[in-house]
């Protein structure tokens, strides 16, 4: 499980995010079903926001581009070129909506720390 605290996106929790996690650091795992599976989820799931695979592609983009490429079956995929076309793809309903400011409310001991 990660907590993910994005500015346009708010906090977010996402299950399984270590076997994600691991994927983009060693793309042979997604040979494993469990691995490729929880991938594919992230990517085609709405009610996981495109951030997250981008902020994974962006620690390593050639790690990003072999993980795709073997996920997807897409040998001459790149992600610099072309992550941001799959996002969109992919997640078509999340940059259909409007967006709107979101807010996570917090305890007067939460809000201690904000400043």
């Amino acid at each position: 499980m990660a907590l993910i605290h994005d500015e346009e996106d708010g906090l977010g929790f996402y299950a399984e995010f270590g076997l994600v996690e691991d994927a983009f650091t060693d793309p042979d795992l997604v040979r494993r079903r469990r691995y490729r599976e929880q991938v594919l989820s992230y990517l085609h799931d709405d009610s996981v926001e495109p951030m997250v695979l981008r902020r994974l592609a962006d620690r390593n983009p050639d790690m990003a581009r072999v993980l795709f490429r073997r996920l997807l079956k897409r040998p001459r995929f790149d992600w610099t070129r072309d992550g941001e076309e799959l996002l969109r793809t992919a997640k078509a309903e999340y940059f259909s909506r409007v967006r709107r400011p979101g807010f996570t409310p917090v305890s007067d001991q939460l809000a201690a720390y904000a400043d």
